[in-house]
This record gives C-alpha cells, structure tokens and sequence, in this order.
C-alpha cells in the first residue's frame, strides 16, 4: 500500500470519528416540574400534594374560607413577603415599570419568541450552505469472486481472447479471482452557478430573521401592554374593595344608630330590619370585592409570569400621566413605530425574492464536482488509484408545467402579502382613532364625575345629621348611602378607565405603556392629588387618585 493511500485512509478515519462524535452529540432531555407553577406558594415551597390511595373518598364538608385581607398566604404589616422555591416572586410591592420588567424575565411566552429568532438564524445558515462545496467520503471493505470462461470471442490476431459482461465490460477468458479488497472514496461537488436560487432563498432566509426579531419585539410590547392592564385592574379591584368597605362600616353604624333609637321609641322594629338588610347586602358587596381583589392579582401574576398563586401587592401611581398628543400625531407614531407594518413589507420583500426563485428554475446550473476512488486487491496483491475531474451544466427542458405553476404560486403570495399590508394598515389606523376616542371620553369622566362625589358625600353627612335626631327615614339614609358609593365607584372607574385607555392608546402606536426606564416612588400619605393636565393648559386640574 501506498504513502498516499495510508494517508488518504488516515484522513478518511479522523473524519468518521470527528462526524460521529458531532452527530452523537444530541440536545439535553427537557424534563421539568410543574408544581412551582402550579401549587400556591407554601405547598410548592413546603410539602408536596399526598395522592389519594384507594381507599380514600370524597366528601361533601362545609368550606371554612379564610379571609382574604390579610390571607395565610399574604403578607402581613412586617412580615416578608414568602418566596418562591424557583425565584418567581416578587421581592416588595411592586410599581409599574418593575412589573413590566419583571416581565421581562419570567413570562415565557417571550421565550418562545426568543427561540424563534434563533430557528430564524438556523435557517439562515442552512440557506447560506448550497454557496459552498460539498464533500462526501465513504470507505466500504468487502470480497469478490470472479470467474470468467465460455466460449472465447477472438479480438486480433496476437491478442488472448476476451467474454463480454454487460454493465462491466471485456474480461479474459480463464479470469479466476476470489480475494477481497477494500475501496476509499471521497467526492467534492460545487454548484458555481445557478443563476439566482440560492440568492433567492438567502434573501428569504434573511428576510426571516428580521421578521422574528421585530416580531418578538412586538412581543416584549404585547407583554407590557397586557401586565399594565393587568396592573390597572389590580388598583382598581383594590380600590372598589376599600369603597365596600367603608359601605359596610357606614351600613354598621347606622344600624347601631337605628338600635340605639328603637330602644328609645323612636323608630319601628321594621325600620331596624331594613337597616340589617342594608347592611347584608353591603357585606355581599364585600365578598365580590374580596373576590375580584384575588382574581386581578391572579390575573396580574399571570401576565407577568409569576406564581399565579404569589401574593403580589401593587403601589398607587403618584401620578397621573399627562396626555397631549393630536390625533394626527397618534397616527405619525404608530407609522413609526408598529412593528407589524414592518413585518408586512418584508412579507412582501420575501414573497418577491420567492418569485424570483420560481423563475430561476427556467435557468441552467453549472456544477462542478470531483471524486477520488483508491481501490485495494489482497490476493492477488494490486491497487487502481482514480481521480476524476468535471464541469457539469443541467439544464430542466420539461417538467410538466411544474415551473410554471410555483411562478404563479409565488406571484399570488406576492398580490396577497401586499392585500394583507393594506388591510395591516387600516386596522391600525381604526385601533389608534378607537382607542384615542376612548382616552379622550375616559379624561373628560374624571372631570365629571367629581362634582357627584362631593354632592354625594354632603347629602349623606347631611342625612346622618337628621337621622341622629330621628328626622330622616331610613328609606332617605339607604337612598343617599347608594348614592355615595356609585358615585365613588364612578369616580374610580373613570379614573382607571383613563390610565386603561392611555396604556392600549400606547400599545396601538407601538410604544410602551410606561417609560421602563422610571419607577414610581411610592405613594406618601402627604400626597394625594395627583396632577391631571394637558399640552396647552394654563391650569391642571388636581384630582385624587383613589388608593
């Protein structure tokens, strides 16, 4: 055997082991538990669910719930808040921007946007690869026997007689040979030219990777949208339980008061029943409210990716932001900024590169290749070496209008990523108008609604005055009570409809729904009118932002 020969299968060798031990080399077993997403904070970081066994059965018993301010499961005045076992938690009360950023770091559904761009960048190398040659090596050891005799067909005179084998050619009659051999092979091919295939599928490919980075951009942006409304409806929900509450501490005392006057004669026992069913009816406004209290956080936990269970505490803005922009200049911003405008024309850009790919197939391509066989007899002792060199044009003449067909797919992809992109930009242009109309009806009710407040809280102070003398009926006082608390609650729904509709006004131009960069300090029991003004007014209306 040859120098070359041992080196050439030395190399052949090291390759087949450096491939194997690259193609063995697979991705780690996912394998996680779900019980840190799934079980309420002190089962998930205590104990684990006991199964039931087979002698176990349910049954019906009466559910003693616990309240739900404070609950077992929330912290108290100076207790710490509980941690999680996996870290999903939140260290303190949260504001606004640290919920958006904690949601940047547990949700995963970002993730999965993540591994997205990722997939895309994959995708890129596989279509960057046919601009570069392709090598394949194989090394096969084996036997063969041959034995060739008949009848001789005479070629010339000097010359020994020689048979025919179809797809093998002319063999010496008497040929006996029974050996083994071995063969080492290694075929190189380039495809030069292809007259914009693969250009056409490396633009695509490209074309991907930026669409899934501004997709998972649009993303971060959908996050922090749905954790601000989530967060909204966490003040508000705690908010209304606050006005429930004090329905019921005002339905308390003016049963107390009714009590206190039936033992004097001055009222029925009828008037003191209807003061217990105001009353029962301000508790059974309580319970919803404790509820909705629990569900908000639930929901706000969700969105940002923290135990569903977690008792996460929120803090009041300061503020209320300000808002001043026009119409127009709502519509300027989403141009600029929806990311989705720019995913539709790069649709529109692949959907054109895929046509030109389509048309391509029409063209020849130009290959070059080579191969290298080393072949090696045992008995009798021989080798054959054989090096083989070529430049090869393939060109389709016909394929039954397969060609044809891809340019018309390719070109109605191109027609429907553009319809998409018009129809793209008018549901833009109608979410920004809607959403705008909205904050403007929801900054006016803030306005309107306090004047009820005040004349709400006047009548009742009024009403409790008369009714400490006995000159009011309770029908007046459960009358003016109803009135105070829908006026609050009106107040506090046009308030958190306005910061509601600011962060999905933000959401439909693209931008986030507070500066991320800021946190809001927490709220001191010194300062409590939050500022409410606009672009172009001399004197902003001061408004308290309910607790």
């Amino acid at each position: 055997m040859t120098y070359g020969a041992l080196t050439f299968r030395s190399l052949l060798l090291c390759g087949a082991v450096a491939s194997s031990v690259a193609g063995c080399d697979g991705p780690e077993r996912y394998r996680s538990s779900f019980d840190q997403r799934v079980l309420p904070p002190p089962i998930a970081t205590r104990q684990q669910p006991t199964p039931l066994t087979a002698g176990d059965e349910v049954k019906q018993v009466q559910a003693d719930l616990p309240p739900v301010e404070p609950g077992p499961g929330s912290p108290s005045g100076g207790d710490p808040p509980l941690a999680l076992g996996d870290g999903r938690n939140a260290s303190g009360p949260l504001s606004l921007p640290a919920a958006v950023a904690l949601a940047y770091r547990f949700q995963p559904r970002l993730r999965v946007f993540l591994e997205g761009v990722v997939q895309a960048r994959g995708a890129e190398s596989v279509a960057v690869a046919p601009f570069l040659p392709s090598a394949v090596a194989g090394y096969s050891v084996g036997g063969f026997d041959l034995n060739a005799g008949g009848a001789a067909q005479p070629v010339g005179t000097g010359s020994p007689n020689f048979t025919f084998l179809p797809f093998t050619g002319a063999i010496p009659v008497g040929l006996n040979l029974n050996t083994g051999y071995e063969l080492a092979e290694l075929r190189v091919q380039w495809l030069l030219a292809d007259f914009g295939r693969r250009m056409g599928r490396y633009q695509q490919a490209q074309l991907g990777v930026d669409v899934a980075q501004l997709q998972t951009d649009r993303a971060y942006q959908t996050v922090a949208n749905e954790v601000a409304l989530a967060y909204y409806q966490a003040l508000r929900a705690r908010s209304l339980k606050r006005i429930a509450d004090e329905a019921v501490r005002r339905a308390e005392d003016d049963r107390d008061v009714a009590k206190k006057l039936e033992k004097g004669g001055v009222l029925e026992r009828e008037k003191v029943l209807r003061a217990d069913v105001l009353l029962s009816q301000a508790l059974k406004g309580q319970d919803a409210a404790e509820a909705g209290v629990s569900v908000a956080v639930a929901a706000l936990n969700l969105a940002i990716g923290l135990n569903v269970n977690a008792p996460t505490e929120v803090l009041v803005p300061p503020d209320l932001p300000e808002f001043g922009r026009t119409l127009a200049d709502c519509l300027g911003q989403a141009v600029i900024e929806r990311r989705e405008l720019e995913v539709a024309q790069l649709s529109i850009q692949s959907a054109q590169a895929g046509g030109r790919v389509a048309r391509a197939e029409f063209r020849p391509r130009v290959v070059a290749g080579g191969s290298l066989l080393d072949f090696q007899q045992s008995d009798p002792r021989g080798h054959s070496d054989l090096a083989v060199g070529f430049i090869k044009l393939e060109w389709g003449l016909f394929e039954g209008g397969r060609r044809v067909g891809e340019i018309r797919i390719a070109d109605s992809k191109t027609r429907a990523a553009a319809a998409q992109a018009e129809a793209l930009a008018d549901t833009i242009a109608f979410q920004v108008n809607e959403t705008y109309r909205t904050l403007i009806v929801a900054r006016r009710g803030i306005e309107r609604s306090k004047p009820a407040v005040e004349q709400a809280r006047e009548a009742y102070r009024l009403l409790r005055a008369r009714a400490a003398k006995g000159d009011a009926t309770p029908a007046e006082l459960t009358e003016a009570e109803t009135a105070l608390t829908r006026a609050e609650q009106d107040f506090l729904n046009s308030t958190y409809d306005y910061l509601t509709a600011l962060a999905r006004l933000n959401f439909s131009m693209g931008l986030p729904p507070v500066p991320t960069n800021q946190t809001a300090p927490p709220l001191g029991p010194a300062d409590k009118t939050p500022r409410l003004g606009g672009r172009g007014e001399s004197n902003p209306l001061r408004l308290p932002l309910p607790s």
